[in-house]
């Protein structure tokens, strides 16, 4: 949490958000490999491009708890 706090405002729990350029986006999701358990946490970066297109981006390797729903 205190790496996401850096780039971007906490709302809930485990939610930020926040408007980055692309080179601090990428600096975020550097930051978050180095640091989270990737066996074990789960990260998804949602990036709004032109602020049409959603793009889901799982930083992680833990199954995604969401591939199940219809």
């Amino acid at each position: 949490m205190k790496t996401c706090r850096k780039y971007l405002t906490h709302v809930q729990k485990s939610v930020f958000e926040g408007d980055l350029p692309e080179g601090k986006l990428a600096l975020l999701k550097r930051d978050l490999k180095s640091t989270v358990d990737r066996e074990r946490d789960f990260v998804i970066i949602y990036t709004l491009n032109d602020g049409s297109k959603l793009q889901r981006d799982i930083i992680t390797n833990t199954p995604d708890p969401t591939d199940n729903f219809i």
